[in-house]
């Protein structure tokens, strides 16, 4: 980027999540590269981390759907964007999309989305809202999956879809940093004293992350007379209706002292260092970012058969069993997953080790932040030319 740009990133919330990091992700690297990154949210534990890398954020409740806030919010983008002289507007959610794309349009500056998960589509008028992720002048897709469903959906053009994936951050993820103390801080926190084996999901508590289907699979080991494990579901509580489902399913099915809902986990890395199988079984899903930062600290998993399950690990049939990272089960199948848990359950030490190996090597070569930031201000440097060459 030869002249100092301004990009205004607009998403729901900066709450912990794969859509929220690669946001300070990306404010982090413009500020880095001498350039001006805003965000504009309903706020979130995330806005002192975008405070910390320099970037600015400005409060407007752009996680309403309704339509007379979708047009008050695209009327303050655009102000917003002749006030501060902004260059790109940046959505990351559909409904703060509708908003940006207006505001984009009154003022002329390119519009640029980033398209983070398989929205489901049954009707017309559902496809309708989707669409508005395909009306940028580049989507960015955050898998090859992704990249095909928008092709599918939209039929938008090659030239006007970005791939570039979600990655981790290899100076957080590191199994060389952690401390005898970080560890045992975050054994205290799962209630995890190392006695028994310990299962994560991380992901926020929501139907489509899947874990009911986690604890179904724990009923079906508890009836094989399989031994106890620890399982922890780490995430916010996206809706406390479906976690008191989740603890009466577990109460009903005799496994309720397994489950630790330790919430918002803040030291991922040591807790992943304690974990023996990672899971990612939810279906909507555009990159797995826990996939990622789990295999980075070495260890296995079980992911889902969607397409960005296969993506994002190394499984049979796609590899060899010596070469894969973890795990394969059909979506919505929790004889499969508790399938998976007690066949890794059944390897040694060192063959668990061996398989998270794989993993951390698969991830550090492809999810790197190095590549997640270069091809997103690469995208912003040709959405500009563009449109100053007529083109876009």
């Amino acid at each position: 980027m030869p002249d100092a740009i301004t990009v205004l990133q607009v998403i729901p919330r900066m709450r912990a999540g794969g859509a929220e990091l690669g946001c300070l992700q990306i404010a982090e690297a413009l500020v880095k590269t001498g350039n001006r990154a805003i965000v504009v949210s309903e706020g979130g534990q995330l806005v002192e981390s975008l405070k910390a890398v320099g970037a600015e954020h400005i409060v407007l409740p752009v996680a309403s759907k309704s339509p007379l806030t979708l047009m008050r919010n695209a009327s303050s983008l655009a102000d917003m964007i002749r006030r501060e002289g902004v260059s790109i507007i940046h959505a990351r959610s559909r409904a703060p999309a509708w908003s940006a794309l207006i505001a984009a349009r009154r003022t002329g500056i390119p519009f640029v989305t980033t398209y983070h998960s398989e929205y489901s589509e049954n009707n017309k008028i559902k496809n309708l809202y989707n669409s508005v992720m395909a009306r940028s002048d580049t989507v960015i897709a955050v898998s090859d999956y992704m990249a095909h469903l928008i092709r599918t959906r939209y039929r938008t053009p090659e030239d006007r879809i970005a791939v570039i994936h979600r990655a981790f951050d290899d100076k957080v993820f590191d199994p060389a940093l952690l401390t005898t103390e970080r560890i045992e801080a975050v054994r205290h926190q799962l209630d995890a004293d190392g006695s028994r084996p310990v299962l994560l999901l991380a992901g926020r508590i929501t139907p489509r992350k899947a874990q009911h289907h986690l604890v179904d699979a724990l009923g079906i080991l508890k009836a094989r007379g399989a031994p106890d494990v620890v399982c922890v579901l780490a995430g916010e509580v996206e809706k406390p209706e479906f976690k008191t489902e989740l603890e009466a399913q577990a109460n009903r099915l005799g496994v309720a002292h397994q489950l630790r809902f330790p919430g918002h986990v803040k030291d991922m890395p040591a807790a992943y260092a304690v974990t023996d199988i990672s899971l990612n079984i939810s279906e909507q899903e555009g990159l797995p970012r826990v996939a990622i930062e789990a295999q980075a600290m070495g260890v296995p998993m079980i992911v889902s058969d969607t397409g960005p399950g296969r993506e994002v690990a190394l499984t049979q049939p796609d590899v060899t069993a010596a070469e894969a990272s973890g795990l394969r089960v059909p979506y919505a199948d929790p004889q499969a997953v508790a399938d998976a848990i007690k066949t890794m359950l059944s390897w040694s030490e060192t063959e668990r080790k061996t398989c998270g190996a794989r993993g951390a090597a698969h991830v550090r070569g492809r999810f790197t932040l190095e590549n997640l930031k270069s091809k997103t201000l690469a995208v912003y440097d040709r959405v500009l030319a563009r449109r100053k060459n007529g083109t876009g």
